[in-house]
């Protein structure tokens, strides 16, 4: 399905039709009906940001322990609690400890993106549009997510 775009009608039910708004900052469309506001949550790239190509938050203890609880908090439904994603019946999850089978790419700024942006149909956003995870929290989440794969990556 194609973004939705300012103007464009789209189905509430029947007899309701919603007309598309997109907020101040051109992120997230706003539809508009009988005077409620609802966010419609879009993969297009209005929302999302570049991340730096190099990870700021130094790849040390205090940052992967800070991942690890943030990984805790909100990753083992569908990663499980070692990132290996075995026995996830939520959706169908990357194993974070083989990132050669990773489809959005391994390196810092990929792995960032597709927390902070979410990535395809089963992984959902978890920056602004998301969980709100701040990103000094996401780039934790990187350095512990490092951590549990090959040793190549724990620099």
């Amino acid at each position: 399905m194609p973004p939705l775009r300012r103007g464009d009608k789209i189905a509430a039910g029947e007899g309701i039709g919603l007309s598309v708004f997109t907020n101040a900052f051109g992120a997230a469309p706003i539809a508009l009906a009988a005077g409620l506001f609802v966010v419609v949550a879009t993969t297009g790239s209005g929302a999302q940001s570049a991340a730096p190509v190099s990870n700021p938050i130094p790849y040390a203890k205090a940052s992967i322990d800070r991942g690890r609880t943030s990984f805790l908090q909100n990753c083992p439904l569908c990663h499980g609690e070692d990132g290996r994603a075995q026995g996830s019946a939520i959706a169908v999850a990357a194993d974070l400890t083989r990132p050669d089978s990773w489809k959005n790419g391994s390196g810092d700024a990929a792995l960032f993106s597709s927390i902070r942006n979410g990535a395809g149909d089963s992984m959902p956003p978890f920056g602004p549009l998301g969980q709100r995870l701040k990103d000094e929290e996401i780039w934790d989440l990187v350095n512990f997510i490092r951590s549990i794969g090959p040793e190549a990556l724990q620099k």
